[in-house]
């Protein structure tokens, strides 16, 4: 099989060379390099920080200062 990944600023293999892919064998058009792929380092702070947010609006709306 074929296909085309990239573009890149530093390719990582020469025209012609072999690269490491990660595919959905059902959609094969759906190609990346494990280089792309997200590693998840940004999901929990997310997690964390969103869930803060979350709970002091709570507090705030149920516990804040009545007009």
């Amino acid at each position: 099989m074929k296909t085309t990944v990239g573009p890149y600023r530093n390719p990582p293999a020469s025209v012609g060379g072999d690269i490491e892919v990660v595919f959905d064998p059902r959609d094969l058009s759906n190609v990346v390099t494990p280089g792309e792929m997200m590693s998840g380092r940004v999901s929990l702070p997310a997690s964390i920080i969103s869930g803060l947010v979350l709970a002091f609006s709570l507090l705030m709306l149920f516990f804040g200062a009545r007009p």
